[in-house]
């Protein structure tokens, strides 16, 4: 199963040392470019960890076919979404909750 995930929900498991029941219920975590930069920002909470659990976890995604309205949404939002599509995940992880399609 492959999961797709985007930052907040990483930052927030990796806060609670969680991050590895991800690999246990998905078997597959991949995550955009763009996320993997959010969450290993020297600023941001967990970094070091979240930097070591997504190192081998990058997948490259184009938004060259999406067009996007919604500027509300970050660009990591954007790029999991992408990435879930491209990869045909069967979930995405965003915000603390587990998506089984995009609405």
């Amino acid at each position: 199963m492959i999961l797709a995930a985007d930052s907040s929900a990483l930052i927030t498991l990796s806060l609670c040392n969680a991050l590895q029941f991800l690999d246990i219920l998905f078997g597959e975590v991949k995550v955009p470019q763009a996320v993997f930069d959010e969450v290993t920002k020297e600023d941001k909470k967990e970094s070091i960890e979240l930097a070591e659990y997504l190192n081998d976890k990058i997948e490259p995604v184009s938004m060259d076919d999406y067009v996007i309205t919604d500027f509300s949404i970050f660009r990591g939002e954007n790029e999991a979404m992408a990435l879930y599509k491209k990869l045909g995940a069967d979930r995405l992880l965003e915000q603390a909750i587990v998506w089984h399609q995009i609405h």
